[in-house]
């Protein structure tokens, strides 16, 4: 009997423990997290819905536009204040993406060309596999990301040029699916 409680008590805790220390895992139900939804988009303001819903679609859309056969529509959650932002487990980077989850945008950074960026990792997520992505050479991730996010060169750390140029080196001429085929090689 003293088992059984004790294995029922673990499992309750379980997820209270994973949504106080594996920060990422907010990204299942953002509005327990104090965050408003609407589809794919969610926000910690309502004010900043409508902007953050033209951001997110107008990312797709340019991604679309660019040839990138981008087919999942993640949850991209836009914080307003850095607490928003660690709170999902983000640090000092301008957005992070957590595979399966979703993509948290910090508060300097709703411009379209980060959304896009992560759309980039996410298209690698879903066509290459999470863990399989993050296995690819940093040339590869970051330079596609970049080169296809449409950032200004005034905002690309300059350690990524190189990057984005061997990048587009290697995808010239390659249809998506030889894109998505070779960099299983990689």
């Amino acid at each position: 009997m003293v088992k059984k409680l004790s294995l029922i008590l673990a499992v309750a805790l379980i997820p209270a423990l994973a949504w106080s220390f594996a920060k990422p895992t907010r990204l299942f139900l953002p509005h327990l997290n104090g965050m408003q939804c609407n589809g794919s988009v969610c926000v910690e303001d309502t004010k900043e819905m409508e902007k953050a819903i033209e951001l997110y679609g107008s990312a797709i859309k340019a991604i679309s536009t660019s040839g990138v056969p981008l087919r999942s529509r993640p949850t991209f959650v836009y914080c307003s204040t850095m607490e928003c932002y660690q709170s999902f487990g983000g640090g000092n980077e301008r957005a992070v993406s957590y595979p399966f989850l979703g993509t948290v945008i910090a508060p300097a950074s709703w411009q379209r060309y980060i959304t896009q960026h992560e759309l980039i990792h996410w298209f690698q997520f879903y066509e290459i596999g999470a863990v399989s992505t993050m296995m690819k050479p940093k040339w590869f991730r970051e330079g596609m990301a970049y080169v296809y996010s449409g950032a200004p060169e005034s905002d690309i750390p300059e350690h990524y040029l190189p990057m984005m140029k061997r990048y587009s080196d290697w995808h010239s001429e390659k249809s998506w699916p030889k894109v998505i085929e070779q960099a299983g090689h990689l």
